[in-house]
């Protein structure tokens, strides 16, 4: 791979290289295999013109994925430590559309894209929300969100028929109307340290029902993600880094 590095937005650990070719799922676990660090996903890098890159994720278990918001934010940082556009404002192509992300310095930030809340739905007894962010998310609030066994959960929730395609679930508890504390354990991939998508997810149901401000602050084990909602768009936010 060309320009391998690894990469890490938030907690969220990558393998990133440039663009050469579309690699099949065994070569993509084989990658994974022989990382040199745990990582969530391979993410290659392919340049469209001098302001556009494309995303290329798949997660570590060879498949592909909608979105990951994370893997957004460090492919505009490789983009332009790489110089495969001019500028430190540009537009990722991820499968879900194109994506607006500005870098400075450690820091990216990204015009999200909406999410949509969906409906309740009730799992193991406990009455959770569903949203979309381009792909699929299933919250629940609880009291203790690092004693909550989110493995267990996460398996009965993806063997129920609702979510055939999988699903990503998030467990939270609200802090105050700054600050959100989370958990989350993606499709394909298990329990990570923190899921860019699933923070749009939070922030946008609890900010529709009044329990955070425009500005928040989404609280994972990797670290933190700042949320903002300007002028009717929402933005995310936080530090993306070499490992």
């Amino acid at each position: 791979m060309k320009n391998e590095v690894y990469m890490s937005g938030t907690g969220n650990d990558f393998i990133c290289s440039s663009y050469e070719r579309d690699l099949s799922q065994i070569e993509i676990i084989s990658i994974v295999g022989d990382s040199l660090l745990p990582i969530d996903g391979v993410i290659f890098i392919e340049q469209i013109n001098s302001s556009t890159v494309k995303m290329h994720y798949f997660n570590n278990d060879g498949t592909a994925a909608e979105l990951c918001v994370n893997g957004v934010r460090c492919t505009a940082k490789f983009a332009v430590d790489n110089k495969l556009v001019d500028n430190s404002k540009l537009i990722v192509r991820a499968p879900v559309g194109d994506i607006e992300a500005v870098v400075e310095n450690d820091t990216v930030k990204i015009e999200a894209p909406m999410p949509t809340i969906g409906k309740e739905v009730e799992i193991d007894s406990l009455i959770c929300t569903t949203s979309n962010v381009g792909n699929p998310h299933l919250m629940l609030e609880v009291d203790d969100v690092d004693k909550f066994d989110l493995d267990s959960f996460s398996d009965k929730a993806r063997n129920t028929d609702l979510f055939k395609d999988g699903v990503n679930v998030e467990i939270f508890s609200v802090v105050d109307e700054r600050f959100i504390y989370a958990r989350v354990n993606e499709r394909g991939v298990g329990e990570t340290d923190a899921c860019g998508s699933g923070a749009l997810a939070l922030y946008s149901f609890l900010r529709f029902n009044n329990k955070v401000q425009d500005e928040a602050v989404v609280l994972y084990p990797g670290g933190e993600l700042d949320m903002s909602f300007e002028d009717g768009k929402i933005y995310l936010k936080g530090s993306v880094t070499y490992l």
